[in-house]
């Protein structure tokens, strides 16, 4: 039989909840975020063409109001995953853990405001016909809350490189997906006449900016899972 350990930093049966929580919200948020963003606003946005924008924007109201009573979901999460990070390693490194955690929190105030310029054409119906415009600020916003996403990423994975449960490949792949953000984001930012060289690198780093965070969700949520309810102890 396998022997058995101690998981050291996961000392409370209670954290066993938030690490359960804390991967199923960032699952969750990786889901909805695909309706919100991928289905819903790609199927509306029209680049360079308000007219277009405008129609499809009134032939799919209803589905935009869901849109952005999805995003607000995200935001709910986001502040849940927050919150879960900060439980789950504040003995590793408290001071690191809150401004790893606090990052994450300014991210999700870019996407409030993000998110309220989607929501300007519902809380203004005269307002459709500037679809375009909010949904071009809110890309051009949430754009540069991305950036210190992928700093949240990067020192989450230092965090968890400190930490003596978190397997190393885990670290490695926040800190790739975490660099990979700031460095597609930041293009896109402040060097948007260097759209060909960015559109190659985001064709070539799409895939650890999606998997990092998913990776680290799964491992997540496998261990709590894994965990005894009064006991906190795993065979490796």
């Amino acid at each position: 039989m396998s022997p058995t350990v101690v998981w050291p930093e996961l000392s409370s049966p209670m954290l066993k909840i938030p690490a359960l929580l804390t991967g199923l919200s960032l699952i969750a948020m990786a889901v909805i975020a695909g309706f919100a963003y991928g289905f819903v606003y790609n199927l509306i946005y029209v680049s360079g063409d308000p007219v277009s924008s405008q129609q499809a924007l009134l032939d799919n109201f209803e589905l935009y109001t869901y849109g952005i009573i999805a995003w607000g979901c995200i935001i709910i999460l986001d502040v849940m995953a927050s919150i879960g990070i900060y439980a789950l390693y504040k003995s590793t490194h408290k001071k690191l853990t809150l401004f790893t955690s606090l990052l994450r929190i300014t991210y999700t105030f870019f996407l409030i405001l993000a998110t309220y310029q989607l929501a300007m054409p519902l809380m203004n119906y005269n307002e459709i016909h500037n679809g375009l415009y909010y949904m071009e600020s809110f890309s051009k916003i949430w754009t540069y809350g991305l950036i210190v996403f992928g700093l949240h990423l990067i020192f989450l994975s230092r965090v968890c490189l400190q930490s003596n449960f978190t397997p190393k490949i885990i670290s490695v792949l926040l800190c790739v997906g975490g660099i990979s953000y700031v460095v597609v984001e930041s293009l896109k930012s402040f060097s948007p006449s260097l759209y060909s060289l960015t559109d190659i690198l985001e064709s070539v780093l799409i895939i650890p900016m999606a998997i990092s965070e998913l990776a680290f969700s799964i491992w997540l949520i496998v261990k709590a899972i894994r965990l005894p309810h009064y006991s906190l102890t795993h065979s490796k």
